[in-house]
This record gives C-alpha cells, sequence and structure tokens, in this order.
C-alpha cells in the first residue's frame, strides 16, 4: 500500500491550481524610476529592510544582466538588441541614449509580466526601473491594469550622477544624463526623492513614509488617460 510518499517511498507531486490563491489579496507595487546612478537600486533595497512587510526587489538589473553577456558590450551589441548613440550637445555635455530593438522590448515586457505574477501570487514588490521609451511605460500601464501602484520619481544632480557614474566604472559617460532624461520624459509621479546628498536610510524611510502616506495612488490612472486609448 502507498503511504503519504506515494508508491515505493517516491514522494507526491505537489500540485498548485488557481484555487490555492483563492481569498489572496494582490500584492502593491513601487516602480522607482530615474536615470542610471540615480541610487534606486540601494534605496530599494533599504526599503525593504525597513518596511514591515515583505517586498520583493526585482530591478530592471536583473533582466538586463540576464541578457547574452555579449550583448552588454557596446562594441559587439546587434542592433535587435538596442542601437546607442553618444552626443555632445549644445551645452558641451555628453549625453548617452540607448534605442531599443525588438528583442530588448520583448525582454522587457516580459519583466512586467513577470511582477505582475508576483503581484497575482500576493507578493508585493518594489522595482527600480529605467524607461528608456514610451512604449514600456504603455506595457506597463497595460499589463499592471487593476494592480495598486506608486510611480516614484527619483533623481540625482547631473554632477552627482556623473561622478557615480565613473566611480562605478561599467557605464558609458553620459549615460545617467541621457538615461534620466529618457526615463523621466513622460512619466507621471505620486512623489519624488532627490538622492544627490541625503543617506540611504533616510531616504529610504522617507520612501517608506510617503508610501504609507499615499494610500491612493493616482500616478498611474493619469498616465493610463493620457497613453491608453
Amino acid at each position: 500500500m502507498a503511504d503519504s510518499a506515494g508508491r515505493a517511498g517516491m514522494p507526491v507531486p505537489v500540485r498548485y491550481s488557481r484555487a490555492a490563491m483563492t481569498g489572496v489579496a494582490r500584492g502593491k507595487l513601487i516602480i522607482l524610476n530615474g536615470g542610471s546612478s540615480a541610487g534606486k537600486t540601494s534605496v530599494a533595497q533599504a526599503f525593504q529592510d525597513l518596511a514591515a512587510e515583505c517586498w520583493m526587489h526585482i530591478g530592471i538589473d536583473l533582466f538586463w544582466f540576464a541578457l547574452p553577456p555579449e550583448q552588454l558590450d557596446l562594441a559587439r551589441v546587434r542592433p535587435e538588441y538596442y542601437t546607442w548613440e553618444s552626443v555632445v550637445e549644445a551645452d558641451g555635455l555628453e549625453w548617452f541614449t540607448v534605442h531599443p530593438g525588438p528583442l530588448l522590448d520583448r525582454a522587457m515586457h516580459a519583466r512586467y509580466r513577470a511582477i505582475r505574477a508576483y503581484l497575482d501570487n500576493g507578493m508585493n514588490v518594489i522595482a527600480d526601473d529605467v524607461i528608456w521609451k514610451r512604449q514600456w511605460l504603455v506595457d506597463a500601464l497595460r499589463i499592471f491594469d487593476g494592480c495598486q501602484v506608486w510611480m516614484v520619481g527619483v533623481h540625482v544632480s547631473d554632477e552627482e550622477g556623473a561622478r557615480r557614474e565613473a566611480e562605478r566604472g561599467d557605464r558609458h559617460p553620459g549615460w545617467n544624463r541621457g538615461s534620466a532624461r529618457a526615463a523621466h520624459a513622460d512619466a507621471e509621479y505620486d512623489f519624488e526623492l532627490d538622492t544627490t546628498t541625503t543617506p540611504v536610510p533616510v531616504l529610504a524611510r522617507e520612501l517608506y513614509r510617503r508610501y504609507r502616506l499615499c494610500r491612493e495612488p493616482q500616478a498611474f490612472q493619469r498616465l493610463r488617460q493620457r497613453f491608453l486609448p
């Protein structure tokens, strides 16, 4: 006779169904949107340790660095992933811009779908993001329909962003500047943070305080009215 371990001592596979999630409240989502080197990841991780609830950190870098290593090399990347340009503009500053190709677009679409799966299973998510193009924003608006989303703008001064960029050593000059311009181009926010001089623990506490005070986030609703038919 088979026991609870199954025939011949083999473990019985656990089967999950949609019904198993009945009654589980959908998770909440905080999106930290801003340029590279703005400090989003550090703030997100400090927020995780501070918050009373469990928050999963699912940032853009998790998916960016999942690309084939060759496609992270600006000298070798293929255009179906992305193209890039670096231009010295009239202000005398270098501006670096990524132009996503179809494969990167699909990867980022899948990223939002993955986050939605966490939310639908009752997990809160904090996601740091660089919204390089309007279509990514539109994808997020559609995929997170019905979810409670706090849209938070993260800023750093141009001088401090350039200093951090040089210090980390893995970004082309002007990446922070160009990515910040792209990220904030179409965005609206429930509230914003400036990381230029404020220590990360203080920023995390401010994020948690503002999140708790903003019980009915409205930025995503305003963005839907602008961009969705």
